[in-house]
């Protein structure tokens, strides 16, 4: 089964049960990513937000109150997930799958993606095809804001919670958000780095230190 296949089937909907918190308080490491960049984010247009891997939502319904978006869609593996956040954010919309599928409705262009710690998780048989969806979906002018690994190396470590197939955590020299401004399409508006125990981002202690660290990125699309 592909990786995709095992987040849509089976581990988002256990990773939405494994990592319960208050559902009702926007946690502060989610909110950081757009109040940091909240000063160059908020110039142009973002009526229009997509969040790749929104899990219940909060942090797209956040960032739509922050901006008074009039069209919110979140993309999303786990159906539990989803069905949790329509409960409690309805100026949200909802697509349950990933980025690499062919969308189920006929997707007008955003001015905002939101990718919050998704990239390390996507196939790499589907990489391309996901980078490629992104790209179409987002306006010429429009911006994208990503949380990603920032590993001195490529690294490709097991997902200890699934043991019935072989799913990775893919970690990339400069961030998948770089792949983006190496196509020449889009320019880096802001970024920081920092160690995910700053921002309480990992449980878990590596044995190489710059395997924790991580890179928030803004980049405007310009062509």
């Amino acid at each position: 089964m592909k990786q995709d296949d095992v987040y849509k089937k089976i581990e988002a909907d256990q990773f939405f049960e494994r990592n319960a918190y208050d559902f009702n308080i926007l946690p502060e490491k989610k909110k950081s990513l757009i109040d940091y960049h909240f000063k160059v984010l908020n110039t142009g247009t973002n009526n229009a937000v997509l969040e790749i891997g929104c899990h219940i939502g909060d942090l797209l319904h956040y960032a739509g109150e922050k901006f008074g978006s009039s069209r919110r869609v979140g993309i999303e593996p786990s159906k539990k997930a989803v069905e949790h956040g329509k409960k409690i954010f309805h100026k949200n919309h909802y697509i349950t799958g990933v980025i690499a599928d062919k969308l189920e409705i006929d997707f007008k262009p955003v001015d905002l993606i939101i990718i919050n710690d998704v990239f390390c998780w996507i196939s790499r048989e589907t990489l391309f095809l996901s980078l490629t969806n992104i790209d179409k979906v987002l306006k010429i002018g429009g911006k994208i804001l990503l949380r990603d690994f920032l590993p001195n190396g490529f690294v490709a470590n097991r997902n200890k919670h699934v043991t019935d197939h072989q799913v990775f955590c893919y970690k990339v020299i400069g961030s998948h958000g770089q792949i983006f401004v190496d196509s020449g399409k889009y320019k880096l508006l802001s970024s920081r780095v920092f160690m995910g125990d700053e921002l309480s981002l990992s449980k878990e202690t590596y044995s190489d230190d710059l395997e924790d660290r991580w890179v928030d990125m803004l980049l405007l699309k310009i062509s």
